[in-house]
Parts: C-alpha cells; sequence; structure tokens
C-alpha cells in the first residue's frame, strides 16, 4: 500500500506568472496616470454597496490516493486521479460595503468573498481483451473491471474589516483616488475528498483463480486564520468623469500575514481477495490507523487586481482580473504532512451602487 504525490511544478510558475502579471499592469497604470487631466470636484456618496463574482482557477495540489494493486493493473493505473481531484474551476461571489464621512478622506469597509465546489463521480471500465484462460471451461465467466467512485468538496470564505485613508496623490487629479487600508483578514478553508476502488485486473470463471481488489479513502483538511491586512487602491479616470460618467483604471495591491490552525484527518483501507475453489479467501487486509493532525502556523497572502470600470456619480460597472494567493495554507500530505498553497485567480466584474450624499 502507497501513495503517490501527484505534483506539478509548472503550476506554481504559471501561478507566480499570473500574480506578477496583474501587479505589473497595477504598477503601469499608476505610471501612466501622470498625464491625465484634472477634472472638477464632485460630491461623493456616503455610502458604497457592491456585489462581485469571479470565475477563478483554483489550486488543488493535495497527496492522492493511490493504491499499489493499480500499478499492476492492465487498466490505466492514472485513470481515477482526475477523478479523484476536485475541479479546477470555481465560481466566486463576494459582497462589501464602505462607508465614507462627508468632507473627510478616512473609508471604513468590510467584506466578504465566498466560494465552493463540489462533484461526486464514478466511472467503469470493463477489459474484455485482458487474458482469458488457455482452455475454456463451463462455468460463470467474469470480465475485467475497475471501478473508481470518488467525491470531493472545497469551500473558501475571506473575511476583510479595514480603515483606509485616501493619500490625495496630486497627479491623479482631482476624480481619481489612491488609497491606503489598514485592517484584519479572517480566512476559512475546508476540503474533503474520497472514494472507492473495485478492481479485478483479468478475466477468468468459476474454475480459474484470480484476484479482487477493494480501497476506500476518506480525508478532511482545513484552515483558519486571522492576521492584519495591509491593501493600496487607486482609480484614475481615462475618458470622461464621475458626475457625468466616464472610465477610469483601476488597479491595486493587498498583503496580509494570518495566524491560525491547519488540520488533517484521513484513513483508508485496502483489501485483496483470492477466488479458489468457488471461495474467496482474504489475503491482504491493511487498515492503518486513522492520521490526525494540527499544527498552528502562519500563512503569508499577496493579491493584485487591475480593472476597468464605467463610472458614474452614484454607480459603477468594473470588469477586470485578481489574483490572491495564500502560500502553506493546506496540510495536503496523507501518511505525512505536505504544505500546499491555495489560491484563486482569474477575471471579475463588480457592480457598485452609492447610496447618500
Amino acid at each position: 500500500m502507497s501513495e503517490l504525490i501527484q505534483h506539478n511544478d509548472n503550476r506554481a510558475t504559471i501561478r507566480w506568472k499570473l500574480l506578477t502579471g496583474a501587479s505589473a499592469l497595477a504598477l503601469t497604470a499608476y505610471v501612466s496616470s501622470g498625464d491625465i487631466a484634472k477634472a472638477e470636484d464632485t460630491s461623493r456618496p456616503l455610502i458604497w454597496l457592491e456585489l462581485d463574482g469571479q470565475f477563478s482557477q483554483a489550486e488543488n495540489d493535495l497527496e492522492l490516493f493511490n493504491p499499489d494493486f493499480l500499478s499492476a493493473s492492465p487498466f490505466d493505473a492514472e485513470s481515477h486521479i482526475g477523478l479523484e481531484k476536485a475541479p479546477p474551476k470555481i465560481w466566486d461571489k463576494g459582497a462589501s460595503i464602505t462607508f465614507q464621512p462627508d468632507g473627510s478622506d478616512w473609508l471604513l469597509s468590510a467584506s466578504i468573498r465566498y466560494g465552493k465546489t463540489a462533484r461526486s463521480l464514478h466511472r467503469d471500465r470493463h477489459n474484455p481483451t485482458s487474458v482469458l484462460p488457455t482452455k475454456y471451461v463451463s462455468g460463470i465467466l467474469y470480465n475485467a473491471y475497475q471501478h473508481p467512485s470518488v467525491h470531493s468538496a472545497e469551500s473558501h470564505t475571506i473575511l476583510d474589516f479595514a480603515a483606509g485613508k485616501d493619500v490625495g496623490l496630486g497627479r491623479f487629479g482631482h476624480d481619481a483616488t489612491s488609497t491606503v487600508n489598514l485592517g484584519v483578514r479572517i480566512a476559512q478553508f475546508d476540503a474533503n475528498n474520497g472514494g472507492n476502488i473495485k478492481s479485478q485486473p483479468y478475466s477468468g470463471n468459476a474454475l480459474v483463480p484470480y484476484n479482487k481488489f477493494y480501497a476506500s479513502f476518506a480525508a478532511k483538511r482545513s484552515f483558519k486564520g486571522i492576521g492584519p491586512s495591509l491593501s493600496w487602491d487607486a482609480s484614475a479616470m481615462i475618458a470622461g468623469n464621475r458626475a457625468d460618467g466616464g472610465i477610469s483604471l483601476d488597479w491595486g495591491v493587498n498583503g496580509a500575514v494570518l495566524f491560525g490552525r491547519q488540520k488533517m484527518s484521513e484513513h483508508h483501507r485496502t483489501v485483496k481477495q483470492h477466488w479458489q475453489s468457488y471461495q474467496y479467501t482474504t489475503v491482504y487486509h491493511h487498515t492503518p490507523s486513522p492520521v490526525t493532525r494540527s499544527k498552528r502556523v502562519t500563512v503569508p497572502n499577496l493579491g493584485a487586481f487591475a480593472g476597468v470600470s464605467w463610472r458614474y456619480e452614484a454607480a459603477k460597472v468594473t470588469l477586470g482580473y485578481r489574483a490572491d494567493m495564500f502560500f502553506n495554507a493546506i496540510d495536503g500530505g496523507i501518511d505525512t504532512a505536505k504544505k500546499e498553497d491555495r489560491g484563486f485567480y482569474g477575471p471579475f466584474a463588480s457592480i457598485s451602487i452609492g447610496l447618500g450624499d
């Protein structure tokens, strides 16, 4: 019985390219904003309500269950691996509220982002061309098969509370903002996966000895943490103005350090049965003691976004790209601990409504 670690170094490279790409776009927006003309100052709503959705690529590098008997099967030993993984894409939903007192450069904000994905799959594979007896013997025929049945579910919740100040960089103009926010970030990640595999590698009949294999696996993983956060959000009009309608370029970066607890619990078993003389004999039954781990960890978090907004005095629609990475957030191992990142990156859209004067 062994578990093989499925790991792809290219995913980490892609993740960093996406994150640095969004940051580079934000920096480009900052540099290019120096030539934006100043516009007439307008009053701003006291409260902004925002709803957003993001089509995210999600990090998923958990160690996968892969019992030994699969490698000796005429079926593809990796056939169940793609089933065991959680879907790589997820819809995030978010909401936020921001309050800015009249005539003040200070802002108070609270936001939540939530995403969940789950699936259960079953695959039936038969192999009628596998090894048959060289001489036909009357009796019940048994065709080779491999039946993996798996399930996976993941969810995340991210809460932010922050106080910010518009630092009022002159080069952005009167219709632009540059806000530094200091606050608290709370994050929770949960991942559950497991399944069963039934396999009879070769065909036979009632008078020919053969083997059957069974395996099952279930694991729960989680992280809950809280810590200080710092972010910078900026916006500059590139056409029109906020009062009469216009287009702005928005960008920002964020970081946090989360202190929390990482948990993992799992159990698995493997059974081998031998058929001979019209009866089954269990020749191998491996059920290790359940593994439970709990550890205090520190999780760094970095993110960035860039987008284009269609703005009015009391409304805004934004399209953009956002990345948010949490490093070493999940214990993705089985028998031994294995630190894995959690990250979400992809295009997003939001709509904001301003209330009050």
